[in-house]
């Protein structure tokens, strides 16, 4: 049965549903969603299941109206109404379609591209360990993982599109070989340490099987909360439909009304500890389509069996998941549970007793 043929209340009744079987709360009418438990990351599944019980759903139509009431009413043909003045919106000078950065930014293979590595210490005795980021950098993530060298160099790798008008890469597989051809700069040999956190676990562990695949030793692979690799947007989406449902979930977490400019936007998110200053307000559009091709990315790839040494750190809500994507194609882990409950990997970074544990393997 499709939303025209139910009422408003019939509606409102399965979003509840919905929504008390999945935050395992109860619900009421007038709850909002981000407010009771909900997240941007669990929009993706509130949409799947809404179409699977026969309503043309969106993303857009949760962060626009949050509670079951006002989108029940939207659902059921109030959708040309204008959301409320409280309803979260991202400003339009915010998006950047996929084809305008093609068209605008160049390679980021071409020789004056900007570099992905970076030092963070450089003074230090061994092989250098070199650290996958996630992209978004503020200062506290390159100060927490500078610290898990265990007295050796340490560098760090930013996104492709990170910084400088270049385009992103897609794939997993293209991101681990630019890394790779500036890695093999510093340390052409090995053996080789390396670490990442979220979607830079995935990229460094990638590196790490390309390495052992060309018949170099590696020492260490630490996976700092990688994600799960799990469905999260539509197989069917592709980089504007994941650029538009970052915004939106920007707009949900920094309370923007469409209004902000770019300057605003940008203040409320270095206050946040999302960018710092190396970056400014212009950077925006383009960081966001740079974060869709990292999703889109993830969403695509697929672990080959790694017989190598991996030390793995992961959120106890997260291991079902792991277990079945991760674990089942690693021989050779030592694999530690934590007990955050979030979907941040930062309280993780932050954990005395993951550095701790790093630098011990690392002084071997």
């Amino acid at each position: 049965m499709t939303a025209e043929r139910r009422t408003v209340q019939e509606i409102e009744d399965l979003i509840r549903g919905l929504w008390e079987e999945m935050l395992d709360t109860d619900v009421l009418p007038t709850d909002d969603f981000f407010q009771i438990g909900g997240d941007s990351l669990m929009v993706v599944d509130v949409t799947v299941e809404a179409r699977r019980h026969g309503l043309d759903m969106k993303t857009s139509a949760v962060f626009r109206h949050p509670t079951p009431a006002s989108l029940a009413r939207f659902l059921a043909g109030a959708g040309e109404e204008p959301a409320p003045a409280t309803t979260p919106r991202a400003p339009q000078d915010l998006f950047l379609s996929a084809d305008e950065l093609w068209r605008t930014h160049g390679s980021t293979w071409a020789p004056d591209a900007p570099r992905c590595l970076f030092p963070l210490v450089t003074e230090g005795r061994g092989e250098p360990l070199f650290i996958v980021h996630w992209g978004n950098d503020a200062g506290f993530v390159w100060k927490a993982t500078s610290a898990w060298g265990a007295g050796r160099p340490v560098y760090g790798f930013e996104a492709p599109g990170f910084r400088g008008a270049v385009r992103p890469l897609v794939t997993i597989n293209d991101v681990a070989d630019r890394y790779l051809a500036e890695l093999l700069q510093v340390q052409p040999e090995g053996p080789y340490h390396l670490a990442g956190h979220c979607h830079g676990a995935v990229v460094a562990f990638e590196m790490a099987r390309k390495l052992r695949a060309g018949g170099q030793e590696v020492a260490l692979v630490g996976m700092v909360k990688p994600s799960a690799l799990e469905r999260f947007v539509s197989y069917g989406w592709g980089l504007d439909d994941i650029t538009r449902y970052r915004l939106e979930s920007l707009a949900a977490t920094f309370g923007l009304q469409g209004d902000e400019s770019l300057e605003e936007v940008f203040e409320r998110m270095r206050t946040k500890e999302w960018y710092d200053d190396r970056l400014g307000p212009a950077d925006l559009p383009r960081l966001q389509v740079q974060w869709a091709a990292l999703a889109l990315a993830l969403h695509h790839y697929e672990p080959r069996p790694y017989p190598g040494p991996v030390l793995l750190f992961q959120d106890r809500k997260d291991r079902a998941e792991t277990e079945r994507n991760w674990l089942s194609v690693l021989t050779d882990v030592e694999t530690h549970w934590l007990d955050y409950g979030v979907d941040d990997p930062r309280p993780l970074l932050s954990d005395p007793g993951v550095a701790a544990r790093i630098k011990e393997r690392l002084a071997r």
